[in-house]
């Protein structure tokens, strides 16, 4: 699991090393993990008087710099310069990996890569003291809180049953309503979450709806997700995926993605014969 190590503020996970309070790195300085990333704007100047026309805002990476000390006996300082060469140094062509954070009782990661080490080495070396820093760079600029939130599952509405029988005799009995084939998702962070939704066969012709916007992810009416088979579709990637990773992005014929906005959503679940059923996983997300 996620930042199993970390246990109290102010405390950093990358690899399975542990940084900051109680580690062998004490922590000095952390910076870009609550700064606001640099935004990219998409303003156009306006060609005969002064100002522009405001375009779309957007974040952009996320860089991560902590700065620590090590200071320790000679042999544990050996060891623990030792451990972070290791576990920052790079891959071939190295993927994101989870960068975990707990500060002001959040627990939050990034999928980011480590872009800079620095580890001085002052003469103060042998004494077994240095500072240094340490840098990371997520594509993503969003802090995900953990745990992730699953939620469901849930199948298409049930249709209501009974109604008024005449003649009327009081009290009156309307009977039920229909019932299910929606989910209530919080986010509980201060921006937008970008959810995967996990469909689970058998059904035909599958549709998750936004009820609040009106933006849909439609398949195609004839399209038979087979029993037992799952289809995810991911917002960060827009990909739509079977359980064995060939894609099924070409059934969706309705591509309408939504995020989770902060606080209470809801999201339906309906299919052409009634059957499947539909997970929402997310994270309470923050920028």
């Amino acid at each position: 699991m996620a930042g199993e190590l970390i246990t109290q503020d102010g405390q950093l996970q990358w690899r399975g090393l542990l940084l900051g309070a109680g580690s062998a790195y004490k922590l000095t300085n952390l910076e870009g993990w609550l700064d606001l990333p640099d935004m990219r704007d998409g303003d156009v100047p306006f060609d005969s008087y002064h100002g522009s026309q405001p375009g779309q805002l957007l974040s952009d990476r996320r860089t991560v710099t902590l700065s620590f000390t090590i200071s320790t006996d000679p042999a544990g300082f050996t060891a623990a310069q030792k451990a972070l060469r290791a576990a920052t140094a790079p891959n071939e062509n190295p993927a994101e990996e989870p960068l975990i954070v707990q500060w002001d009782g959040v627990k939050a990661m990034v999928n980011a890569r480590c872009v800079r080490r620095s580890i001085p080495v002052p003469r103060s070396n042998g004494t077994g003291y240095t500072q240094g820093a340490i840098q990371w760079r997520a594509t993503n600029p969003r802090l995900l809180h953990l745990p992730q939130v699953v939620a469901g599952p849930v199948s298409p509405p049930v249709a209501g049953t009974g109604g008024l029988i005449y003649p009327l005799v009081y009290p009156l009995v309307y009977g039920a309503a229909q019932s299910g084939g929606e989910l209530v998702l919080e986010n509980e962070g201060n921006a937008p979450a970008q959810p995967v939704f996990r469909i689970t066969g058998q059904c035909t012709g599958p549709t998750i709806t936004n009820p609040d916007t009106g933006q849909q992810l439609e398949f195609d009416p004839a399209y038979v997700l087979p029993a037992g088979r799952t289809l995810s579709l991911t917002h960060e990637t827009r990909s739509v995926l079977l359980d064995d990773g060939v894609s099924r992005s070409n059934q969706l014929i309705t591509r309408q993605w939504f995020t989770l906005p902060v606080g209470i959503s809801r999201v339906r679940f309906t299919s052409a014969d009634g059957q499947g059923l539909l997970e929402a996983l997310y994270y309470s997300t923050s920028i």
